[in-house]
C-alpha cells in the first residue's frame, strides 16, 4: 500500500500518514526498518525522537555510535536526521547510547 502523497494544503499542514514506525531503542543495539515497496517507490521520511535522545540513523548500513573521544566519518551515518529522501527497499538502521529513547518515521510519497 503507497504511503499518502505529500501535500501542503489546509495552511501548511500535512495529514497523517498511513505508513509509520515508533521504536522504543534499547542501548547500544541496533534496530532496523525496511522501507516499504520497492526501488521505485520514492518517499519523504520524516523522522521525530525525544528531545533528549542520542541517535543515530544509518542508510542501508548498519548504525553505530562513535566511540568517546573518536571521529567518525562513515557514509550515511547521521545523528538525527529530521528529512530524507528514501527507497522502497532501503534499510534504516537506528542506535543509541542510552538507555532509553524513542524514534518515529512517517513516510510521504514523492510525487513523480
Amino acid at each position: 500500500m503507497p504511503a499518502i502523497r505529500y501535500s501542503s494544503s489546509f495552511d501548511e499542514t500535512i495529514p497523517f500518514s498511513d505508513e509509520c514506525l515508533q521504536m522504543n531503542l534499547a542501548a547500544d543495539t541496533a534496530q532496523t526498518y525496511t522501507v516499504p515497496g520497492t526501488g521505485k517507490n520514492k518517499y519523504t521520511a520524516l523522522f521525530s525522537y525525544n528531545d533528549n535522545a542520542n541517535i543515530f540513523v544509518s542508510l542501508d548500513g548498519v548504525a553505530v555510535s562513535p566511540a568517546s573521544d573518536v571521529q567518525t566519518t562513515t557514509k550515511r551515518l547521521e545523528f538525527k536526521p529530521d528529512k530524507r529522501y528514501v527507497s522502497g527497499g532501503d534499510v534504516l538502521s537506528f542506535i543509541t547510547p542510552d538507555t532509553n529513547a524513542y524514534v518515529g518515521v512517517s513516510l510521504r510519497t514523492i510525487p513523480s
